[in-house]
């Protein structure tokens, strides 16, 4: 096509068009400017949020399947507060799991049922309907299905923490006392290890010192410390255990008990307390006796620490062995939790955007068992500690977009003042290939041919830049950090280092974006040149 070779001759510099030249690199260069800053920013703004939610899903799991009302209403859950086998207690999904009847109702043991209680929701063989097993049941086929579906019930309590700090210094210990959540210690799930930090040298110091009056934590250091390596992960069962939270394969373990105390993980930002690994303590709760209400104390002792992102709650959140949360639940009303939030199902599974599809599937499969009743199922987006954070993340995406996209127009709109000057400065060219036949459409696609690739080629200038900034911006960073003499990015905010990845879904918007506005923008001098009349161009030259 002859309009492509003559766009190619008009975008091709000449020494006697100095000032178009330096018009059109100028162009180039203000468009490729914006496409870094938008690219740079983009990256990292959704990188962040991609870094967040994978903290979050981690930790809590893409899915919930929480007991709804009617679970908690239902003679099902009811029943155990009257039965002896029971030991007239409620019984968690753990504990429901792990009884071999539904019915733990005796006619000859137990008293009588109320009339105003429910009646037994009975499956068509006239059995008791067992919601918790039917579910689990259903999670079990479902992860035949899908390979990456893990599943762990959860529960959660509260209990006032108390820690004793600076036992391996000459001085008095500090201590550290915080109303504090609890949580069972998930380790069912593929993903918990990505959140856990790794002893520091602060801590291996601080267990040194423990262990010259512990001969087993001494071991214990002597065989999983070597020559500044620290083991974590093994392939089996280690002895002796280390005395920090380790994984086998693919599932976490929490050391074995010291001195009848048992291990915890906090949350990382009480590193900044200056709590280390060893120290102990105990959770403490309200438990009614029959005379009064009186405190006990579990004896705890933190085997490391985890990354919970940017959640407040999650700062105040202990993980704990699971028998530590049933046990405070079971007699304590302190730190009362809605049943219908404290108690549940965690399902983890590889890929984020098949959350709402496996949602339907397991909401599906509940409703042919006849079970949906008792269950609720939640995403990740509608959780409400986080649904918030993520709405705005959401907003915050459009309205960087709305931005760029503003930003890259007027960027794009110096195509124009070039072009202008071109069909100016071709004015007899043009007369000429209207003269011998050329159509509207042939003027109009050569200019329109030019700004396009202006476009293009701001858009892989801007491209190549944003990848090699942010290949280089931890550089950038501890740059940045050296001239303000302190941290330019909030820890707690933006982690240890920004995301370097580019954005895919940036990438695309740049790509398209960029050459279809510069294509717009040569659209205007095109139809200047297409109303030229040759006939007035040729007299005047």
């Amino acid at each position: 096509m002859f309009e492509l070779s003559i766009a190619k001759k008009y975008l091709i510099p000449k020494k006697k068009q100095v000032s178009n030249t330096l018009i059109a690199v100028m162009s180039i260069t203000v468009i490729s400017l914006v496409v870094w800053l938008v690219l740079l920013f983009l990256s990292i703004t959704e990188g962040m949020e991609r870094n967040w939610v994978q903290k979050l899903t981690h930790l809590n799991a893409p899915l919930r399947i929480t007991p709804t009302e009617a679970y908690y209403s239902s003679y099902y859950y009811q029943i155990d507060s009257l039965s002896l086998q029971s030991n007239f207690t409620y019984k968690t999904i753990a504990e429901k799991i792990a009884s071999k009847v539904s019915d733990a109702y005796s006619n000859e043991e137990d008293s009588e049922i109320p009339s105003s209680w429910p009646k037994p929701d009975k499956t068509k063989e006239g059995q008791l309907k067992d919601p918790v097993k039917k579910a689990y049941t259903i999670l079990h086929q479902l992860q035949k299905k899908r390979k990456d579906i893990a599943f762990q019930d959860f529960e959660l309590s509260g209990a006032l923490l108390r820690l004793q700090l600076g036992k391996q210094k000459h001085e008095n210990p500090s201590f550290l006392t915080q109303v504090s959540y609890l949580s069972s210690f998930s380790d069912q799930s593929p993903y918990l290890h990505s959140l856990i930090l790794p002893p520091t040298p602060k801590d291996i110091d601080h267990l040194s010192h423990l262990s010259q009056r512990d001969f087993s934590l001494e071991r214990a250091l002597h065989t999983h410390v070597q020559n500044s390596h620290i083991s974590t992960h093994f392939e089996e069962n280690p002895i002796p255990s280390p005395p920090w939270v380790y994984r086998v394969k693919d599932k976490m373990f929490l050391p074995s008990d010291r001195e009848q105390r048992h291990a915890i993980l906090l949350a990382k930002n009480f590193q900044d307390s200056g709590v280390l690994l060893g120290d102990s303590g105990y959770l403490a709760y309200q438990a009614a006796s029959m005379a009064s209400v009186q405190e006990q104390r579990i004896p705890i002792y933190v085997a490391g620490f985890y990354d919970p992102g940017i959640l407040s709650v999650g700062n105040k959140c202990l993980l704990v062995p699971s028998f530590i949360t049933q046990t405070i639940n079971a007699s304590s009303n302190s730190y009362a939790f809605d049943k219908t939030l404290s108690n549940g199902i965690l399902v983890w599974f590889e890929n984020l955007n098949h959350t709402d599809q496996i949602k339907a599937e397991i909401a599906k499969k509940f409703k042919e068992a006849e079970i949906d009743t008792y269950w609720k199922i939640t995403t990740f987006k509608e959780y409400d500690f986080a649904k918030d954070l993520l709405q705005q993340f959401q907003s915050d995406k459009y309205l960087f977009t709305l931005i760029a996209f503003i930003i890259l127009l007027v960027a794009c709109c110096n195509i124009i003042s070039l072009l202008v000057l071109l069909v100016n400065d071709k004015k007899r060219e043009i007369g000429i290939l209207q003269a011998m036949g050329a159509s509207s459409k042939s003027i109009m696609l050569i200019f329109g041919t030019c700004g396009f690739t202006m476009g293009l080629v701001s858009s892989l200038l801007g491209i190549g830049a944003a990848l090699l900034t942010l290949h280089h911006i931890d550089h950038i960073v501890t740059f940045l950090s050296f001239l303000q003499g302190h941290d330019a990015f909030n820890v707690a905010f933006y982690g240890h280092a920004l995301p370097n990845q580019l954005s895919r879904s940036a990438l695309v918007f740049v790509l398209i974006t960029t050459p279809l506005l510069a294509l717009t923008a040569g659209l205007v001098p095109a139809i200047k040149a297409c109303r030229l009349k040759p006939s007035a161009i040729l007299r005047s030259e």
